[in-house]
């Protein structure tokens, strides 16, 4: 196996450990009970993980550089979730897995080439959209802790057939992001908010609003990744036609509407309906992380890039993590079953989204400079004004003027 395609499934397999909790809800809380809150925080205990280890791991000047060691790290940390006995041990074994993943996203993002970023992002994708129903349906058919049987073996596959190249590139140095666009990583927070805040109660819905049972979990997923398949091409299509953020603010627009649908619905509903509502939310979320791509990436220089991906993964957790925990807070199980609390997680989502425009608005408006500023990546301030000088600039100048 080449070694750039390598790191892209450790990329895609890490991501996917990361995700796989999400529609495990059910499951946990007919075993153990931890209420909403508890599936929120464990949810969660796996992306804050990878945040504290990825902000730690940016600042060592060495890390792991070789692919086998990377997939060897993450079977050590998946056997933990293997061999769980309960809730406190699952829990337990999420924030190991979290660490491991944090720390394996900065040594391989220093390891890629610039080029191969994107196709390593597109590999990772496409792992955790047909990963997930496939490791959920052998969770639903066996047991909770066999959903990481697939993910684990994927690790020893690409250990056992990475290539070991002669010699290494040396890695991306440990240094601040000299950030050309300030709102990237918020925006990508936010994303990552709206996405996590829904998808920790999605198995909930489909099991207690929906009138569906477990089994028809790994549908609505598998029915989101096949319509994924065609994102590429119609982003494509788009993009020749109309401006990067008139495509991103489209993006979000369906993304929002596709989460207003699904958060208003009662039912029982039929299945065709309830697959047909997730897949396209699932579609355009896919949709709205390639429209802010699109943004970003050509506001980078090639030795930006590596840094930006890095501080972009950690963004994510975040958002990820901050979502988890907010929708195990704001939804409630109702006395006769199925889930409250709806329209207060739909206000969240729209909060957050309007952040998520306001700073993809702002990356629009912002222009590389040619020379880096390496000032205002160390001053939390400096970034912060330079945000708001870009929303400012985005409403009483012309698209396109720079910053």
């Amino acid at each position: 196996m080449p070694r750039d395609r390598a790191l892209a499934w450790v990329l895609g397999l890490h991501g996917l450990a990361m995700m796989i909790a999400f529609p495990l809800g059910p499951q946990q809380a007919r075993l153990w009970h931890p209420g909403l809150p508890g599936i929120g925080a464990l949810v969660a205990a796996f992306p804050i993980a990878a945040v504290i280890a990825g902000l730690f791991a940016r600042r060592l000047p060495r890390l792991p550089s070789e692919p086998r060691t990377l997939a060897f790290m993450a079977v050590a940390g998946l056997l933990t979730s293997i061999f769980s006995t309960g809730y406190f041990s699952f829990f337990a074994a999420r924030i190991l897995g979290g660490f491991t993943a944090g720390a394996s996203a900065v040594a391989l993002y220093r390891m890629l080439p610039a080029q191969a970023i994107p196709d390593a992002t597109k590999v990772a994708g496409r792992i955790i959209a047909f990963g997930m129903p496939v490791c959920l349906l052998v969770a639903t058919v066996f047991d909770w802790r066999a959903v990481c049987i697939p993910i684990c073996a994927g690790f020893v596959i690409i250990a056992l057939r990475a290539a070991r190249p002669a010699e290494f590139p040396s890695p991306t140095p440990a240094r601040s992001l000299e950030e050309a666009a300030p709102g990237a990583l918020i925006a990508t927070s936010a994303l990552a908010f709206v996405s996590s805040s829904y998808l920790t109660v999605l198995s909930g819905f489909l099991v207690g609003n929906a009138g569906h049972t477990e089994f028809h979990i790994p549908g609505g997923l598998l029915t989101g990744a096949l319509l994924s398949l065609a994102v590429p091409s119609l982003m494509n299509f788009v993009n020749a036609r109309l401006a990067a953020r008139t495509v991103f603010a489209g993006a979000l627009a369906a993304s929002l509407l596709t989460l207003v649908c699904l958060l208003t619905l009662r039912g029982p509903l039929p299945a065709a309906l309830v697959f047909g509502f997730i897949g396209c939310f699932l579609a355009a979320n896919a949709m709205r992380h390639m429209a802010l791509a699109r943004l970003i990436l050509p506001r980078l220089r090639a030795d930006q890039v590596p840094a930006h991906q890095t501080h972009a993964y950690i963004a994510h957790c975040l958002g990820c993590g901050l979502g988890a925990l907010c929708a195990g807070r704001v939804i409630h199980v109702r006395p006769m079953g199925g889930l409250h609390g709806m329209e207060t997680l739909l206000g969240c989502a729209l909060v957050a989204t309007s952040l998520a425009l306001v700073a993809g608005f702002a990356v629009a408006q912002t222009t590389a400079s040619p020379a880096a500023r390496p000032a205002s990546a160390k001053s939390r301030w400096r970034v912060a004004a330079s945000l708001v000088r870009s929303v400012r600039t985005s409403i009483i100048r012309n698209p396109g003027t720079p910053t």
